[in-house]
């Protein structure tokens, strides 16, 4: 999905956008800010395009984002001067964001600096990217109960992503991220599918999680996908096929999501 920009200002907004919706999954209220002023331990101000922090288990995590919108790849000058800058700014998570890529000395400069490049394509993967080390979002565990539902997601190294498991619909073949109105339905699902333990898992979805899902859902129905409610009626034979509903984003909302969501197709 590529997404045009008429300036770097532009390009920072959008930034700014995504990451607020991406991170705030729990209402958590994150404020994540354009054109913010970081001072180092020298008294130094440092201009940075977007920044934000959130506190978790009480450590406070920050993070800064560069935003580069040149009409090139980024070199590795421009990654060693974002370094550079907050050197001296505490522990902050650094970020590049590039429209048009980066060349290869640029990664290995950031490699060694752990600054994280990704570019405008990129955005909306932005919870794939970071979930396992940023750890922005209150993930569900196995105690989570569905409100109402259950679904299967994505686990990397005992913990859940915050991705999705999708398949091709049983007629249509169209690409559909599941939900269920029971923890057996899934867990029946997740067997019949096959699906390794070790890359996937059964999770209740919460209002919050819930909201995750939706958000998702947008970018998949941009891309021609979409989203099914599998059940199975009350007192069905055993092994009989599930029962598969086509679910809209849009109808999902209306029945069973309790507040306002916002649309990130508006910004991208």
């Amino acid at each position: 999905m590529r997404v045009v920009m008429s300036s770097g200002i532009e390009l920072e907004k959008h930034v700014q956008q995504v990451y607020s919706f991406l991170l705030n999954m729990k209402d958590e209220g994150i404020v994540v800010g354009q054109d913010i002023q970081i001072v180092d331990k020298f008294g130094r101000s440092h201009q940075v395009d977007v920044y934000y922090q959130f506190e978790k288990a009480g450590i406070t995590h920050k993070v800064a984002i560069e935003c580069k919108d040149h009409g090139r790849p980024v070199d590795n000058g421009q990654v060693a001067k974002f370094f550079g800058k907050l050197a001296n700014a505490g522990n902050i998570q650094k970020v590049m964001v590039s429209r048009f890529g980066y060349q290869k000395l640029a990664y290995e400069i950031a490699e060694d600096n752990d600054v994280m490049l990704i570019t405008v394509d990129d955005l909306p993967r932005f919870n794939e990217l970071l979930a396992e080390r940023l750890k922005t979002v209150a993930l569900p565990d196995e105690s989570t109960v569905g409100e109402p539902f259950w679904t299967i997601m994505e686990k990397r190294g005992g913990q859940v992503t915050g991705s999705f498991f999708a398949c091709p619909h049983p007629t249509t073949r169209r690409l559909e991220m599941l939900l269920f109105y029971s923890k057996d339905h899934a867990e029946r699902a997740f067997k019949e599918a096959q699906l390794s333990a070790n890359k996937w898992c059964v999770r209740g979805m919460p209002q919050y999680v819930f909201r995750a899902f939706l958000l998702q859902l947008e970018l998949f129905e941009m891309r021609g996908y979409g989203a099914a409610v599998l059940f199975a009626p009350p007192g069905a034979l055993k092994g009989k096929p599930f029962i598969t509903l086509p679910a809209s984003r849009e109808d999902l909302i209306a029945e069973y999501y309790k507040g306002e969501i916002p649309s990130i197709k508006n910004h991208i």
